[in-house]
């Protein structure tokens, strides 16, 4: 499985393949390829519909 995190939202890809993404915000899940998916994106944030994005918490990595 791949993941993109884009602007915020993550874009899986459980078939490993690059053709196919699928972009899942609160309930509705859309699946297409990854130019399509930010359309989206682009289109529910200038509506003004999206939920803000979940802020990325970061492994801490090994201390030396």
């Amino acid at each position: 499985m791949r993941k993109l995190i884009y602007q915020g939202f993550v874009l899986t890809n459980p078939d490993g393949l690059t053709n196919t993404w699928c972009l899942t915000i609160g309930e509705q899940r859309r699946v297409g390829s990854l130019f399509e998916l930010r359309r989206q994106i682009h289109f529910y944030q200038e509506l003004g519909v999206l939920p803000p994005p979940k802020p990325l918490h970061r492994r801490a990595g090994p201390k030396h």
